[in-house]
């Protein structure tokens, strides 16, 4: 047997630099620059030079995806009076970065363009529900313009469910209930957003993830593409605003009050007026946006360490490096420690000898206009990353303040808790940051781990988690008193004001993420726990129970009548799902005792190269046992039968996707092809842990 890897944990953490962490924060936020511009080529040569200074196997891995930029826009009330609202935040003598002439006024990329003038409606966060609310109240949306406020989910579906709704266009602002007055004192005194902060963003709503053009195709200069007018990308214009030209409209208001309604009673928020579902006759608004959409290049930058024993295997590690302004938050806050935990790696490398396995450090492209960069990259490496990659650890905005937590795949979750128990707490270091992060509760699953939550949608772990079924993890902590989100304020003033100029977040991710990562590329046995996926699809599988009964598909159970169900400590499921609740605790049963097993083999030495090539080959199968060949239906892109971006809000997770869209959809019909599938997800499980002869 080979010895393992002299890199520890503790080596890397006492490598891992604060003025490393600054220098890199200085360099890569210096300037605007959003994906496909001038300021974003130059970010991608910084990257490029950096990972290369490491010794680092480096790529720049470029992509041509349909990237829109802004060209136009006006937002006018037109009547009772002419008055221009304000479409760009207010240049602060406080702050010199907002003063940089590359900074966009406030946009949402992929809008429609077009002028359109109209009668107003408010609907609340734009959600799919919210449009039904106004529909049941008789509130009518066609023809006229709609105001809504961000939260509640992705702005890509208020577009979505405005333009289903006949709206003629779509006004998104930033309510001080969410980031405002309400919160904290404003920026520039405070962290919170003042009354011209806008927050930019993407619309994009397909049924997959990546270049609109070029689904489940890696976006090559070449690729064959799709014609922009088939793909269905929002036609009507949307022009995100501030509360304080949001206030001009809504002030003006004279409909029907949330108020006198049960059903909209909660749409009342921050601003100082009462909200109203419409704006009467007088009230018309004019919204003017013009867009082109223009395919343009980027580049994702990757830097491989090369394992020594098992090379082709890889850990990967990743942030975006594209920005709606400077980015100092979103993304950078989670590249510098991305960065950082290149260096010290690379450096303990160097000096101790590499890691078993490789570890691939990605500066992802265009995330912001909808998970491109990252996605292409995985669409064009696809087979290699679903025989060879252990893991992902997601880094995106991930230093914003001390509190840890974790959004993770199951099957890794206990050695990230590991890693936790090794890592200082950030300005508490005689703690652990396993110590604060259990502090705020256990784990839903298994008490002795900290919470963890599950992966949706919205960054760039989904192609790796939802498309190819490689086990992945976000890692960030937060609690700063404020938010500059997709504003021009998110830049280096703002960061170190709020988040601070001690770099002890940023220090306490770049440990988490190499001690993480060290772990699935140190150990002979992967420490991947498959057991630990069937235990969370019994979890969930109980809430896609309590969610049919509601829904009228099944009779919710009465009592605890299934031994396995009883044993375990769990409530009942409905009888149409029962037979698959014993499956899935069987199979638990048989992965625990079964890996456990192989373990005791390989502490104890009794396994040979080989055959722990083989064990290893097995593991990483089991992740991929969840993938639906096929995809899920309707959204084939999507073939993690474990998990799923939540249809219509895009950043939730909709866990067991298959069986929760029978509950969505009330298609009973589709009952037993989802059983089926995860019936075969157990199957696979059993056959792949099975050793013959042994």
């Amino acid at each position: 047997m080979t010895r393992k890897s002299s890199i520890t944990a503790s080596t890397v953490n006492a490598m891992v630099n604060a003025g490393q962490l600054r220098g890199w924060h200085d360099l890569l936020a210096a300037e605007p620059h959003v994906a496909g511009t001038h300021g974003d080529e130059r970010v991608i040569e910084k990257l490029r030079a950096t990972f290369e200074s490491f010794g680092l196997e480096t790529d720049v891995h470029e992509f041509w995806a349909l990237l829109p930029r802004p060209s136009a826009a006006v937002l006018q009330i037109v009547s009772p009076e002419q008055r221009d609202l304000i479409l760009k935040e207010r240049v602060l003598d406080e702050d010199l970065y907002t003063q940089h002439p590359a900074l966009d006024p406030g946009w949402n990329a992929f809008s429609g363009s077009g002028d359109v003038t109209g009668e107003v409606v408010y609907a609340n966060y734009g959600r799919k529900e919210d449009f039904e609310t106004l529909a049941t109240l008789g509130v009518e949306v066609r023809g006229r313009i709609v105001i809504a406020r961000y939260g509640g989910n992705y702005r890509g579906y208020k577009a979505k469910f405005a333009q289903k709704a006949g709206a003629a266009g779509l006004i998104i602002y930033t309510d001080p209930a969410e980031s405002g007055y309400t919160r904290g004192l404003l920026y520039p005194e405070g962290g919170y957003a003042n009354d011209t902060c806008i927050e930019r963003g993407s619309l994009q709503t397909l049924p997959y993830i990546g270049d609109a053009l070029t689904p489940g195709v890696e976006a090559t200069r070449d690729a064959p593409r799709l014609k922009i007018d088939e793909v269905g990308l929002c036609a009507i214009p949307v022009q995100p605003i501030g509360y304080g030209a949001a206030l001009e409209i809504m002030k003006r208001m004279t409909g029907r009050a949330v108020a006198d309604h049960a059903e909209t009673r909660g749409w009342q928020a921050g601003l100082p007026v009462p909200y109203r579902l419409t704006g009467g006759e007088a009230l018309r608004v004019r919204l003017k946006v013009e867009q082109d959409r223009e395919i343009r290049r980027s580049a994702n930058v990757v830097g491989v360490l090369r394992g020594s024993e098992e090379p082709r295997r890889m850990v990967v590690i990743g942030c975006h490096h594209d920005a709606w302004g400077f980015g100092a938050s979103d993304p950078l806050a989670g590249t510098i420690a991305l960065v950082e935990a290149a260096r010290a790696l690379s450096r303990a490398a160097r000096e101790l000898g590499p890691p078993r396995r490789s570890i691939a450090f990605c500066a992802w492209g265009a995330e912001e206009y909808g998970i491109i960069g990252s996605s292409e990259w995985v669409e064009g490496n696809r087979d290699l990353l679903a025989t060879d990659a252990a893991a992902y650890f997601n880094l995106d905005m991930a230093s914003m303040g001390v509190d840890f937590g974790s959004s993770s795949g199951p099957s890794i979750r206990r050695a990230i808790a590991s890693a936790a128990a090794e890592v200082p707490q950030a300005r508490d270091p005689e703690r652990t940051v396993l110590d604060a992060w259990m502090g705020r509760g256990g784990d839903a699953t298994d008490p002795s781990l900290p919470a963890f939550g599950d992966l949706g949608g919205g960054s760039d772990h989904v192609a790796f988690w939802c498309h190819v079924g490689v086990a992945s993890a976000g890692l960030s902590a937060g609690g700063s008193p404020g938010t500059s989100y997709h504003s021009i304020y998110d830049n280096l003033a703002w960061y170190r004001k709020v988040v601070g100029e001690d770099y002890e977040s940023a220090m306490m991710i770049t440990r988490m993420a190499a001690g993480s990562a060290l772990r699935l590329a140190t150990e002979e046995l992967l420490p991947i726990e498959p057991w630990v996926c069937v235990s969370e699809f019994r979890r969930h599988l109980r809430d896609v129970s309590g969610r049919g009964a509601a829904a009228g598909l099944w009779n919710a159970p009465e009592a605890a009548t299934e031994p396995a169900a009883a044993q375990d400590g769990l409530a009942p499921v409905a009888d149409p799902l029962a037979e698959l609740d014993r499956d899935a605790a069987s199979t638990q049963r048989e992965l625990l005792e079964t890996v456990a097993a192989w373990r005791d083999r390989v502490a104890a030495g009794k396994v040979s190269a080989d055959e722990l090539n083989d064990l290893n080959e097995r593991l990483l199968a089991t992740d991929r046992a969840w993938v639906l060949p096929e995809g899920l239906p309707e959204r084939p892109w999507f073939k993690n039968l474990l998990a799923a971006p939540d249809r219509d809000s895009g950043y939730a997770s909709w866990m067991l996707p298959m069986l929760r869209r029978v509950v969505e959809d009330k298609d009973a019909a589709g009952l037993e092809a989802a059983v089926k599938a995860y019936t075969g997800v157990f199957r696979s499980l059993r056959e792949i842990v099975e050793i013959p002869g042994a």
